[in-house]
């Protein structure tokens, strides 16, 4: 269980805590797909960390680490693409911007659920 508290911790400390303004812009007009891949990156890095302290094998580290890095890209990425497409889905006064930040997250916490199962497996 302990893992699993700190891949959490780690998704919050990545997506929340260590973010800054070019990543938040691009994720707004979806013009840049670099800030999104080095966001990606840190969540690779500190989800990586976790999981060498845990103590999982090399192999297994690679796979779970890529793992965590191509689904942050893509999900970040095509949420971005969809809110510009969807300009009701970028205002955050309305709910159908919660809806998709919801399931953004959802979609997150799933990978990390999976990485976390794959490692105690």
């Amino acid at each position: 269980m302990l893992l699993l508290v700190g891949l959490l911790a780690c998704h919050y400390l990545a997506d929340f805590c260590l973010t800054w303004p070019a990543l938040i812009q691009s994720k707004a007009d979806a013009r840049s797909i670099r800030p999104i891949l080095l966001h990606a990156g840190v969540h690779a890095v500190l989800m990586g960390c976790c999981l060498l302290v845990y103590g999982v094998d090399a192999r297994l580290f690679l796979i779970l680490t890529l793992l965590e890095l191509i689904t942050h890209f893509l999900i970040d990425t095509i949420k971005a693409h969809v809110s510009v497409r969807f300009p009701l889905l970028a205002d955050i006064k309305q709910k159908a911007y919660w809806v998709l930040f919801g399931l953004d997250q959802l979609l997150h916490q799933m990978v990390v659920v999976a990485i976390w199962y794959a490692a105690v497996s």
